[in-house]
């Protein structure tokens, strides 16, 4: 285990083959994307893939946002102009959560609608396993569509797989 910041990964040039960054850039307390994107890339081996997931689409915005403390989130166009300006190439860029956008985009428009909470909190939380179970399901679904056909048009979520 080592602490650091993304900002200044405290690892040497070209360590890792692989580096995983899921739902850290968005933040608050990281203040430059555009560096920690840098960062992620600069301990990358030649050869060396970036798999990062962030949330997607600003106007998604809603409690569970102020309650995790999240700066932005991103189109795909803008992840993908944060990643090339870190010197990597795209290999492979998606929305992601797509079954799960219309319930969720319709769920935050009612929020807006019906007026805010007092208190922002997440809305996310355990689920009964019957429902947990169908959510698995449709996610392994949407897992195997992404497969066969690439991409999605939009969703909750955006993951791209870069490499240096």
């Amino acid at each position: 285990m080592v602490r650091g910041s993304v900002t200044a990964l405290p690892f040497s040039n070209a360590t890792f083959d692989l580096v995983l960054c899921f739902d850290v850039i968005y933040h608050l307390w990281v203040g430059d994307d555009r560096l920690a994107v840098k960062e992620l890339g600069r301990v990358l081996k030649p050869g060396g893939y970036l798999l990062i997931r962030v949330p997607a689409l600003e106007a998604l915005r809603g409690p569970h946002d102020q309650v995790v403390l999240t700066r932005h989130r991103y189109t795909a166009r803008e992840l993908e102009n944060l990643v090339r300006s870190a010197g990597l190439e795209v290999a492979r860029l998606t929305y992601a959560n797509f079954f799960l956008f219309p319930p969720a985009a319709l769920w935050r428009l009612a929020g807006r609608l019906i007026g805010p909470a007092r208190k922002p909190a997440s809305d996310v939380r355990a689920l009964p396993a019957p429902l947990n179970g169908l959510l698995y399901q449709v996610l392994r679904l949407e897992g195997r569509l992404m497969r066969r056909f690439g991409r999605f048009p939009i969703g909750l979520s955006l993951i791209c797989l870069a490499y240096r």
